[in-house]
Parts: structure tokens; sequence; C-alpha cells
């Protein structure tokens, strides 16, 4: 029966220093509430920069129907509130995406980033 213990603590340590990301990822409401997204006023991009984002975070977002989340291809795309080519649109309601990589992302709601400036980039390690 101890033997099955060591192997099993093992096993847990292999996974937490080989697959850190998937023991370690936090998980971050847009705008840092469930219902943020949808909050004109919100600084976004003071948000996101008082996050500090890993491999394996998650970004959820709640859609109020009146907002989606464009994850735009680059800088000059996400500058220019320019929704195509994207990398991804989620609109459908309570959505997440996991950040699978590291680098830079760029987040704008398509139907406010200009007027409401609804937009954020974020630095994934």
């Amino acid at each position: 029966m101890a033997r099955y213990g060591r192997t099993v603590s093992l096993g847990l340590v292999i996974v937490f220093f080989v697959f850190p990301s998937m023991v370690l990822s936090a998980e971050y409401w847009v705008g840092g509430v469930p219902d943020g997204w949808g909050m004109f006023e919100e600084d976004y991009m003071n948000w996101a920069a008082s996050k500090t984002f890993h491999v394996g975070d998650v970004l959820r977002d709640y859609d109020s129907k009146i907002h989606d989340l464009v994850v735009a291809a680059n800088s000059d795309l996400y500058e220019q509130c320019n929704p195509t080519p994207n990398l991804g649109v989620y609109q459908t309601g309570m959505e997440s995406l996991t950040l699978p990589v590291a680098g830079t992302y760029y987040f704008f709601c398509s139907f406010h980033c200009h007027p409401f400036a609804m937009k954020f980039y974020i630095n994934v390690t």
C-alpha cells in the first residue's frame, strides 16, 4: 500500500513540474468582474496592466448580447479597431479563452471600440 502512495505522489510531482501551466493557471474575467466587459466606464487597459498573464491562464467573457470580444490578428488591426482578419470572435455568451502561447494578445469590442475605447492588450509569459 505504501508503494502505491509513493507512485501517486511521484506522479503528482511530475505533473506539477512538467505541466505547471495546467496546475497553476489563473482565471480572469475581462474587466475584473463577471459583468465587467459590459461596463462602458471600465478602464480596460488599466485592468489588463494590473494583471500578470501566463500561458494556460483563462480569460472569461460575459457577453450581454451588445458586445463581442475580438482577438485582433496584430497591433495595427487593434489600433484601427478592425475586426477582420482576426484570431477569433467570442459573442455567444459565457465564454472562455485559454491563452495557449506566450506573446501579446490584442482584444476589443467591434461594436464599441471607437466610441468607448473598449479594448485592451495583454502580454503573456
